[in-house]
């Protein structure tokens, strides 16, 4: 029943500038995929990654993602990146669903290694010297500091190759783990891997390869209201000596809630995010392998975009419009069925296909309507986004209420999120990060309502700055005022009690607040002039709901946020 779909291109829609002369693409190599796969599993959360560009899907099976972990329930099936573009006119993608000749649907096009300056990898002919993914942990740089044993991802972590490092030894030219370095671990455990699109040829999408190189971080989260998510951040680099326009990179998703013909898709354009969930409060029979009454929800967020071309929107919603920086968000979501209903609406075949639903329309080219299934309406309005309603209150375009009088038929689906146009000068890199929250409510639809909230918590937390790297067990220095020196929260993440220690001048004027995720001041924790040269500052955890929560220290000159997370369980 499963047939191979595909995961995300890029359109091509128009960049604000005429089309160059084409320059050759890229010669492809002749390696063969990679082998390697990881885990994340340090959340609530099991995730297997793949070193094909695929997430929780491969060596001929899926389902691996896994949450609850204790449920041992996977409400998706596959996913993975795709990216597409367009030099002086010729389309180029990269990408994959399932694998598999080409015969059997679009294969997987991202293979080991980085790409050297001819933009082709360094043996051509055999990636597999690169073919490894690193899985690193707060708790492995605990343990290393405790102990001096590293894991041999802690021990090798390949900073020559682009993964990032936290400097610790006054050289940030090298990774000196003993002389401090540490990787620039985001969350609590987090994987790295390098693939290039030019390790072999792109049969299935009938494109020639970009000649980028993806730098991929797998990313988990240990407790709180974040240990149900995963993140993706992908560093796209442009390793070609010509600009690549028109770019959209996105994240094509099969979740099945269960049984896998019964669900329903949606967008929630106020989160930038797509999402699945049952079509009504029974999921099959409830013997393990569905999830019976109540079954949940999954969703697929943009948590950031690129830097966008201009478009004449405020994408950041700061009140300014296509300003120099300004990123984009989820700019289309797309859905698509295995079989019925006609090619039009069927998984894409190839690149054209696939660039007309990233640009939010259906295989043949025709406008999405909100009215029905979307497909060649004769009414509603055209849009971008798949089903834009709200199925909990029944308002607007959903697949509860389609406008025809009755729900639409439940189904397979795939779908996924977008976010472009943007362009890649020769040698420049662009960041997209997806999220992938879970929530599981009383009812059908209150699991959507519960995904909302996880969604909105995975927001707060991005935008508070909590998935930037931070040092891991020791005193680092507040900005401006390098007298000043505060530690990170521990325990962290915390349930009944946490402390942020402190060194400075005895005497200085001190004040320190908790801040939750909406930004509101909920605690003062000290204010006042320090009575020693070392103290701490305490966070009381009673009364404090799970979640993430910032300290606020200031001194004359000088500002700080510390992040923490009060544990849920």
């Amino acid at each position: 029943m499963r047939r191979p779909v595909l995961a995300l291109l890029i359109s091509l829609t128009a960049a604000a500038v005429p089309p160059a002369r084409a320059q050759p693409a890229p010669s492809p190599g002749a390696c063969v995929l990679g082998s390697t796969q990881a885990t994340l599993d340090i959340g609530d959360v099991e995730a297997r990654i793949f070193n094909t560009g695929s997430l929780f899907y491969g060596k001929g099976s899926g389902d691996h993602y896994l949450v609850p972990k204790a449920a041992g329930r996977s409400p998706v099936y596959a996913a993975g990146l795709w990216v597409g573009g367009r030099v002086g006119g010729q389309l180029r993608v990269a990408g994959g669903t399932y694998g598999g000749p080409p015969t059997s649907g679009m294969d997987f096009t991202f293979w080991p290694g980085p790409l050297g300056p001819d933009a082709r990898p360094a043996n051509p002919t055999d990636c597999s010297a690169y073919d490894r993914i690193y899985t690193v942990s707060r708790p492995d740089v605990l343990r290393y500091n405790e102990t001096s044993r590293a894991t041999d991802d802690l021990r090798d972590w390949p900073y020559t190759l682009g993964a990032p490092v936290l400097d610790g030894d006054g050289d940030p030219s090298n990774y000196n783990l003993a002389g401090g370095d540490q990787p620039a671990i985001r969350g609590d455990q987090m994987t790295w891997s390098l693939t290039n699109d030019v390790g072999n040829v792109h049969p299935a999408q009938n494109t020639p390869p970009l000649g980028i190189e993806l730098r991929t971080e797998a990313i988990a989260f240990a407790l709180g209201r974040l240990d149900q998510t995963t993140v993706y951040r992908y560093t796209i680099t442009n390793r070609t000596s010509a600009t690549i326009d028109s770019v959209y990179a996105g994240l094509f998703a099969d979740p099945d809630i269960g049984d896998g013909v019964d669900d329903y898709v949606g967008t929630d354009t106020t989160r930038g995010m797509a999402f699945m969930y049952n079509a009504d409060n029974q999921d099959g029979t409830g013997d393990g392998t569905t999830y019976g009454v109540a079954p949940p929800a999954v969703g697929f967020q943009v948590l950031e975009g690129p830097v966008g071309l201009p478009n004449g929107r405020d994408d950041d919603r700061d009140g300014t419009a296509d300003e120099p920086g300004e990123r984009l968000g989820l700019t289309a979501s797309s859905y698509f069925r295995n079989a019925a209903g006609g090619v039009a609406i069927s998984s894409p075949n190839d690149g054209v296909e696939l660039y007309r639903y990233l640009r939010g329309r259906w295989a043949d080219g025709s406008v999405r309507r909100e009215f029905g299934n979307g497909y060649r309406q004769t009414q509603g309005a055209g849009t971008p986004f798949a089903y834009a309603g709200d199925p909990v209150t029944g308002r607007a375009w959903s697949e509860v209420n389609p406008g025809t009088g009755s729900p639409n038929a439940p189904g397979g689906r795939q779908m996924m999120v977008s976010t472009g146009p943007f362009r890649l000068e020769p040698g420049q890199s662009e960041i997209v990060t997806f999220a992938i929250p879970y929530g599981r409510g009383t009812t059908n639809l209150a699991s959507i309502t519960a995904l909302r909230r996880a969604a909105l918590a995975v927001t707060s937390a991005f935008e508070a700055g909590y998935f930037e790297p931070q040092r891991i067990g020791e005193i680092t220095p507040l900005p401006i005022d390098q007298a000043v020196r505060l530690g990170a929260p521990s325990p962290n993440p915390f349930s009944a009690r946490a402390v942020v220690r402190y060194a400075m001048p005895t005497g200085t004027r001190l004040r320190a607040t908790l801040i939750d995720v909406l930004g509101r001041e909920i605690a003062v924790l000290a204010d006042g002039p320090t009575t020693a040269t070392e103290g701490e500052i305490a966070v009381d955890g009673a009364g404090l709901a799970p979640g993430v929560y910032r300290v606020r220290v200031v001194v004359p000159g000088a500002e700080r946020f510390v992040t923490l997370v009060r544990m849920g369980r």
